[in-house]
């Protein structure tokens, strides 16, 4: 059964059209990524549910209530921006209580409610300390703690983990990620990155220019791109021409990621789907070593995994293999 509902919703800003027809269906205790480009409308599609944006038209209803007319404060959500958005003068502890005050909550409860939640996203020691004096990290557990700590029916994440440094956007994913499978919020996750996406989701929505393009499970959307669009925003790919592979002229493009193409032995007899090449880039990715190899005219991205005694030079002659059977056609 469906929990949160999205029909049909729009979103107009003058003459501009920020959303068009937006359908989305969301079961209770599902966690979805909206994953798109800068300005695609994701989020603006997360403000309107939250309530901080008004859809020009369409129905939004959260356990079959109808929320268009509901106020922020009415609908029992939990959201963490980028921008960390904490009360400057108010400890962290503070902050994650905040939330409880407004709703009346006894003191002892919110005393219970709010160490219990400190404990969970790792603030132990820090939890009397201002926003300036805690890292970026630490404030966005903060910002996460106190909307998590009013037990939200929905959890509204807007690209929390963006402004964060790499091995920390890995560890707040994680416990993002954790904390979903312990609780199971229903939770709708704006991010422009596809790792972001990819790893933490149930299911993705991607979007572009203001319309969802295609949505599935991560698996679903890395195997089986829709568009050219989708195929180079999630992932990297290989776009070869019919002729590439002794196709019809009128076929559709061809498809196929950098780690579906083999390296093969040197003495491999050259047949179909093998063809022979030059090195003309070598990229050390840490456990990927990342190739251009020019084969007929045609410039080939082959990843294959660093075992350490795979050593590639540029301008070397290999052997590579395009299995058909990986080979996906997709529209423009």
């Amino acid at each position: 059964m469906d929990y949160i509902l999205i029909k049909e919703l729009n979103k107009n800003f003058n003459k501009v059209k920020a959303l068009s027809n937006i359908n989305i269906s969301i079961k209770k205790g599902e966690f979805v990524s909206l994953l798109g480009p800068s300005g695609c409308g994701k989020s603006t599609l997360l403000r309107i549910i939250a309530g901080l944006e008004d859809p020009s038209s369409g129905e939004i209803s959260v356990n079959n209530n109808d929320l268009v007319n509901i106020p922020v404060n009415k609908r029992n959500m939990g959201m963490v921006f980028q921008s960390y958005s904490l009360f400057p003068n108010m400890t962290a502890r503070e902050n994650i209580a905040f939330g409880l005050k407004l709703k009346k909550v006894p003191q002892e409860e919110i005393k219970i409610k709010v160490e219990e939640i400190i404990n969970l996203v790792g603030l132990n020691g820090r939890e009397n300390h201002y926003p300036s004096q805690l890292s970026g990290g630490q404030q966005q557990r903060v910002a996460l703690a106190r909307a998590l700590v009013v037990s939200p029916d929905v959890l509204l994440l807007d690209e929390p983990l963006s402004a964060l440094d790499a091995q920390i956007r890995i560890t707040l994913r994680k416990l993002i990620k954790e904390i979903h499978n312990k609780f199971k919020i229903t939770t709708l996750f704006v991010t422009h990155d596809q790792e972001e996406a990819l790893s933490i989701s149930d299911r993705i929505f991607i979007m572009n220019k203001g319309e969802i393009v295609q949505y599935g499970t991560p698996e679903e959307i890395y195997k089986n791109p829709e568009t050219k669009f989708v195929a180079n925003f999630v992932g990297t790919y290989n776009l070869l021409t019919p002729k590439f592979l002794n196709q019809p002229e009128d076929c559709s493009n061809i498809f196929i990621r950098p780690e579906h193409i083999s390296i093969i032995l040197e003495d491999t007899v050259i047949g179909k789907n093998t063809f022979s090449g030059v090195i003309r880039n070598v990229y050390f990715l840490g456990n990927i070593v990342r190739l251009n190899v020019i084969v007929n005219g045609t410039m080939l991205l082959i990843d294959t995994l660093n075992r350490g005694d795979n050593v590639y030079y540029e301008g070397e002659k290999i052997n590579v293999y395009v299995p058909s059977d990986k080979c996906l056609k997709i529209k423009s």
